[in-house]
């Protein structure tokens, strides 16, 4: 659990310099990473594996891009599944997620899926797309949730996502910048790029792609907030907390207090009273992500839910759409 260190998508000396200390620890990330890949055992599923993934540490919409990703497949009539690791849970399965399950067996993003579809968890992907195949339920597309770094199952479509505005911010691997492997590698064999966050793709140098096709999309409410007139603390526990602030300043939401936790915390009762009685001295609401809501065991104290959702322009997503087809018959 880390917080996003700023002096990653700063350019001034102070930053430059941290950097330039850290360097060397990088390049050892990279040698590992190289090492990771090319020795890596490969088990080649009879289902169609799309990979939703990133470059970078930190937020770029992943969950409610898969979610979006999930609901297209049902339009075009395939039967999905998604396959994640359930990062931070107890649970290392393989196991089918059921209403049941909380946040600390299955990780907050498996819950979050597995209100739209049917999720399993296995923190080894190969056992988890074997369990898959052997429920024998017609499932034809696996959606595995964050693997593009992960090289225990072949991946027939690889989708990368990239922030409008954050792009890959220093452009060195971790801990000297965000990358958790360097730009040329990570470029290599993906199907599509997808631009998540705010920002225009005009704004953007495209060169870097190398042709490889692209698609842009624009995070959305899911449905008219009724409580916009209220003034409001904000807190999340996510690798880039100040997307989420600035969504909701976006939106007109009076954002008097924030307050940010490490990435994927686990919140203790303590917690939310802190933030209830902060919030009641200031005669302030509370609100949060959906993703963080999933993790509050104590539901008694009145927290409003940011519902978003990933879309595409109507261009755009009509081209996605004959992409996965194209891509999956193929």
């Amino acid at each position: 659990m880390i917080n996003t260190p700023e002096f990653w998508y700063k350019k001034d000396l102070i930053s430059r310099f941290k950097t330039l200390l850290l360097l060397p620890f990088s390049i050892i990330w990279i040698l590992l990473s190289l090492i990771k890949r090319n020795f890596a055992k490969r088990y080649k599923s009879h289902l169609k594996v799309i990979c939703i993934g990133n470059l970078s540490i930190g937020g770029t919409g992943k969950t409610p891009f898969s979610i979006q990703t999930y609901k297209i497949l049902e339009i075009l009539g395939y039967k999905p599944v998604f396959l994640t690791r359930g990062y931070r849970g107890l649970t290392k399965g393989p196991i089918l997620v059921n209403k049941s399950h909380n946040h600390k067996d299955v990780g907050d993003e498996a819950l979050l899926l597995s209100k739209v579809g049917t999720t399993i968890v296995s923190s080894n992907r190969c056992i988890g797309a074997k369990y898959i195949e052997n429920l024998k339920k017609n499932y034809d597309v696996i959606i595995m949730d964050d693997g593009l770094q992960n090289y225990q199952l072949e991946q027939d479509i690889k989708l990368l996502l990239i922030d409008k505005k954050l792009l890959f911010g220093n452009g060195y691997c971790i801990p000297a910048g965000p990358l958790r492997q360097t730009i040329t590698q990570g470029l290599k064999k993906i199907d599509a790029i997808i631009f998540t966050g705010d920002g225009d793709i005009k704004d953007i140098n495209l060169n870097f792609i190398n042709n490889i096709q692209n698609f842009d999309t624009k995070l959305e409410i899911k449905n008219n907030f009724k409580t916009k007139q209220n003034n409001f603390l904000a807190f999340c526990a996510l690798g880039n907390p100040i997307k989420f602030f600035n969504t909701l300043k976006k939106n007109n939401f009076k954002i008097v207090l924030t307050k940010s936790f490490p990435d994927h915390y686990k919140y203790k009762n303590k917690d939310i009273n802190t933030l209830k009685e902060e919030a009641d001295n200031r005669n302030l609401k509370l609100i949060t992500t959906e993703k963080d809501y999933v993790k509050i065991d104590d539901k008694e104290n009145e927290i409003s839910v940011l519902p978003i959702e990933i879309n595409f322009s109507k261009a755009d997503g009509n081209k996605f759409k004959s992409f996965l087809k194209e891509k999956i018959n193929d």
